[in-house]
């Protein structure tokens, strides 16, 4: 029984498949066509003919187009189009949200539009096949280009199709994923056109059919998403309510006007010619009554009595020998009952086949709903699965996450502390390209290899000794101090100072008390008996009172001396000048000096002598690559190794 088609295994069925590969114009399929990948489309009952493929292309993705035409007499289902659209797609609603007036039996099957899957069913009802499928004629131009390529599938030379249809539009997508529609071509039930039964279940008079086309529609829809989406090959059951037989003649003995096609099963019952309003109005729905009526108890219609009457009425005349009235002509009657009779035996036996009708289509929709629970609860385990997958993905790679981060997240030491100040946004002198920046560099390097850093950026003189005041006062005995000045330095006789970014420099003992003095940030860091501290000044300018920029000519920061415990590096040697580039080609952000310096810290296993001195010889190098004299200033009164990363 085609009811208990579903219950095939699936394996099996997925054997019957002739192969993975997509569908092949010109070979015949059953039960399923594979759609390439392991993955496949059930096919209602019949035989299918692949008889047209197509593309469309969309923006980002390509519906891929596969026509199909039913090679089984009297099919129910007598065309087939099958889409999918592969890629990753960014999918939207479905076309269940659209606003048309024209589709009915709409279903989204419980999903919601944020969800990774989203369904839709609705279905369409057509007059006249042949008049729709003529495609060109259509002013839509996203519905022609929809359809004009498919329809080519359909077509069949010296045939037509005269029949009224439903379509139904099934889609199955996942979001970020592939995208499957089927649009599946059906008779209506017998008695009635597809635009009437539209029009009966919008007015909210159900009939039997409907509850089964829905239950079909909800039944394919999870099919397609076990055998699609998921690789697991998953039949459909047939549609079993009676339809009419359908003309497919060249020349079809029915009315050609689009009123008589809109109701083909109403010319078996009229004995004359009708015309053709009388075919939609009048006579569907006389086809229609007989399922309302309840069929009469046996022992309430009794033709047999009439036969006997006609029995023993005949004997009545051959005792008629005397002379007495002839009581022969009222017995007419029951002869003449016998046409009542036969059309009694007929209302019986139409009540009988009605009643087997029904007893069919309950038993059907007893076993599709069987089946739509069974496949439900198939495809929600199957998305709880892949829900849980995904999220034991996501905790793993958020767990592989944290641990990276963590590992390279520097850990922060309480005794390794430094100050960073980058000026470069000069007022009164000329201005730098390269000092913030330098202090970001450094600020950052530091910070990896596990120092707390005070960074500041762009100082005036109150806030230049305020961040110096600030930072002292963080300090602690034991303490591994490093402080980086970027920007403006002069020297005025033995001493060096570093300038705030609102100096004016009118007269040499305004710079004096405006700017910061060297050594007197050095005698701060002495006086909280650190246990290291590392000045490095990349302030190896050309006299900013002169007039002249960053990178031209000068002498540069006088000599110094370290306390006990303190090492100094100045950018570059007494009267010399300190490259911020390596000519008009080089692009790093960096000066050259800051460049080298962040580079060398962060290698392992090195003593900070021993990045200082790579410091110094690389710079020396860089320098002389371009014909230019820089030698970083190097003053270590440092007691022991110390290492910015071991």
């Amino acid at each position: 029984m085609a009811f208990l088609r579903w219950v095939m295994p699936a394996c099996l069925a997925f054997s019957l498949l002739p192969g993975l590969a997509q569908p092949v114009v010109g070979s015949t399929y059953k039960d399923f066509l594979p759609m390439g990948g392991g993955a496949s489309v059930a096919l209602p009952e019949g035989a299918w003919l692949s008889s047209h493929n197509s593309t469309i292309t969309r923006t980002g993705y390509i519906w891929e187009t596969y026509t199909l035409k039913n090679t089984q007499v009297d099919a129910r289902v007598p065309f087939l189009v099958v889409r999918q659209a592969t890629g990753s797609v960014r999918w939207g609603n479905t076309n269940c949200q659209s606003s048309t007036a024209n589709h009915f039996l709409v279903n989204q099957h419980g999903t919601q539009a944020n969800q990774l899957i989203n369904k839709c069913s609705r279905f369409f009802a057509m007059g006249n096949f042949d008049n729709w499928r003529n495609v060109s004629a259509w002013t839509n131009a996203t519905d022609k280009e929809w359809w004009l390529d498919v329809v080519k599938g359909f077509e069949e030379p010296g045939k037509s199709f005269k029949s009224s249809m439903f379509l139904a539009e099934l889609s199955v997508q996942q979001f970020n994923g592939k995208g499957l529609r089927v649009e599946a071509f059906i008779l209506p039930p017998k008695g009635i056109g597809a635009g009437q039964f539209r029009d009966a279940v919008k007015a909210g008079d159900p009939r039997p059919e409907q509850t089964m086309l829905d239950t079909w529609a909800s039944i394919y829809i999870e099919s397609m998403q076990q055998s699609y989406f998921n690789k697991k090959p998953q039949p459909i059951m047939a549609l079993a309510y009676p339809v009419n037989a359908v003309a497919q003649a060249s020349t079809p003995s029915t009315p050609s006007t689009p009123s008589a096609l809109s109701a083909p099963a109403a010319a078996p019952v009229t004995t004359t010619p009708p015309a053709p309003p009388a075919v939609t109005v009048a006579v569907a729905p006389a086809a229609v009554t007989p399922v309302k009526i309840e069929p009469a108890p046996a022992a309430a219609v009794k033709p047999a009595p009439a036969a006997v009457v006609a029995s023993v009425t005949a004997p009545a005349k051959t005792e008629a020998p005397t002379a007495a009235p002839k009581p022969l002509p009222p017995a007419a009657p029951p002869v003449a009952a016998a046409p009542d009779t036969a059309a009694q035996l007929r209302l019986d036996q139409e009540r009988k086949a009605l009643d087997e009708e029904k007893r069919k289509m309950a038993q059907q929709l007893e076993a599709m709903t069987q089946m739509l629970a069974k496949l439900q609860k198939e495809n929600a385990a199957a998305a709880a699965a892949a829900a849980a997958a995904t999220a034991k993905a996501k905790d793993e790679a958020a767990s592989l996450a944290q641990a990276e981060a963590a590992a390279k997240t520097p850990v922060t030491y309480a005794n390794r502390k430094a100050l960073v100040i980058g000026n470069d946004l000069y007022t009164d002198v000329p201005k730098l390209n390269n000092a913030g920046a330098d202090a970001e560099a450094m600020a950052k390097s530091l910070e990896a290899v596990g120092y707390k850093v005070y960074k500041h950026l762009n100082l005036n003189e109150k806030k230049f000794k305020q961040a110096v005041r600030d930072f002292r006062q963080q300090l602690s005995g034991g303490d591994e101090v490093l402080f980086f000045y970027a920007g403006h330095g002069v020297q005025l006789g033995n001493a060096n100072y570093l300038l705030p970014i609102d100096v004016k420099g009118d007269q040499e003992d305004q710079v004096k008390d405006d700017a910061i003095l060297l050594q007197k940030v050095l005698d701060d860091l002495e006086e909280k008996k650190t246990k290291f501290a590392l000045a490095v000044i990349d302030a190896c300018r050309d006299n900013p009172f002169k007039g002249k920029g960053r990178a031209i000519g000068g002498r540069g920061l006088a000599p110094t001396s370290a306390a006990t415990g303190q090492m100094i590096m100045f950018s570059a040697g007494s009267g010399q000048q300190a490259l911020d580039r390596l000519g008009d080609n080089d692009k790093e952000r960096n000066g050259l000096f800051t460049r080298i310096f962040v580079k060398e810290m962060l290698k392992p296993g090195l003593s900070v002598d021993r990045v200082l001195r790579n410091v110094r010889n690389e710079v020396v190098r860089l320098a002389r690559s371009v014909g230019h004299e820089q030698t970083p200033a190097l003053y270590d009164q440092a007691i022991g190794e110390f290492y910015f990363k071991q």
